[in-house]
C-alpha cells in the first residue's frame, strides 16, 4: 500500500510540478494527516490540537488535502485542459472550497490561493518554507480564530506554540530562530478598530513585531490569472 508521500509525488509528477523539500518532509512525516484516521482524529482532535497539531493548524481556515481530494480537485477543476495549459498542485483548502496551490510563476515554483467564486487569486508566498513562516507568523499576531474549537486563549496559545515548535525543525536556520524567539511569549490582547467597533484580539506578538518579523519576505500579491470556475469545467 502506498504512503501519501508516495501517492502526492505521483500527482505532483503528473501535473510536471517538484514538490519543495519542506513539503515533501511534512508529508513523509505525517504532519498533513488528522490523526490515525477520521475516527481517531473526532475522539482525540483537542489531544492532537493541543500537542502534536497537524502542520498549521493554528493557521486560519486552513485544512490539508488527502491524495483522493488532490486527485478530485485536479480532475474536476484545476487541469490544463481547463486552465489554459497551466498545471496545479492544490495542496489543502478553505472552509469555502477555495484551494491552496503549487504552480509555476517566472520560472518558479509558488504557492497561489484560487478562489472558487472570485477572480482574486493571490500569489501567497513565493517559496514554501515562506509559505509556512507567513502563516505561523500571521496566526502569533491573531489567535481569535482558534477559541472558536479549543474556548480559550491559553489553549489557543498551547496550539499555536505546538505547531511553530514542530515546524521550525522545517523551517530554514534563520526563520526558526526568529520565531523560537517567543515560545515564551504570555498571551496579549491588542485592540483592532473595525469602523465603530472595537475587538480585543488575543495575540503573541503586536503590529510592531509583526512587520518585524516578516521583514525582508515578499507580501502576498494579486495573480491576476483567468481561472475557470470550478462548475464550468469538464472533467479531464
Amino acid at each position: 500500500m502506498k504512503n501519501i508521500l508516495e501517492e502526492v509525488s505521483t500527482l505532483a509528477q503528473a501535473a510536471h510540478i517538484e514538490l519543495p523539500p519542506i513539503l515533501q518532509a511534512l508529508y513523509r512525516d505525517g504532519l498533513t494527516s488528522y490523526g490515525k484516521d477520521r475516527a481517531d482524529w473526532q475522539a482525540n482532535w483537542e489531544h492532537y490540537m493541543l500537542g502534536a497539531p497537524p502542520a498549521l493548524a493554528s493557521s486560519y481556515d486552513f485544512e490539508w488535502l488527502d491524495a483522493e481530494a488532490i486527485a478530485e480537485t485536479i480532475k474536476g477543476w484545476l487541469h490544463p485542459q481547463s486552465q489554459n495549459g497551466r498545471s496545479f498542485f492544490p495542496f489543502a483548502q478553505s472552509g469555502a472550497g477555495d484551494v491552496f496551490c503549487l504552480t509555476e510563476h517566472e520560472g518558479e515554483c509558488v504557492v497561489v490561493y484560487i478562489w472558487h467564486d472570485s477572480d482574486a487569486h493571490t500569489i501567497e508566498a513565493f517559496s514554501f518554507a515562506d509559505f509556512i513562516y507567513s502563516r505561523l507568523v500571521t496566526a502569533m499576531a491573531d489567535m481569535s480564530h482558534l477559541l472558536d474549537d479549543l474556548s480559550s486563549a491559553a489553549n489557543a496559545r498551547l496550539c499555536l506554540l505546538a505547531d511553530v515548535r514542530r515546524l521550525t525543525a522545517y523551517l530554514p536556520a534563520e526563520d526558526a530562530t526568529r520565531l523560537q524567539a517567543y515560545l515564551e511569549r504570555p498571551v496579549i490582547e491588542v485592540e483592532v478598530n473595525h469602523g465603530r467597533h472595537t475587538e480585543h484580539v488575543p495575540c503573541l506578538i503586536t503590529d510592531e513585531e509583526y512587520k518585524q518579523l516578516m521583514q525582508g519576505k515578499r507580501a502576498s500579491e494579486s495573480w491576476p490569472v483567468n481561472i475557470l470556475a470550478r462548475w464550468l469545467v469538464q472533467s479531464a
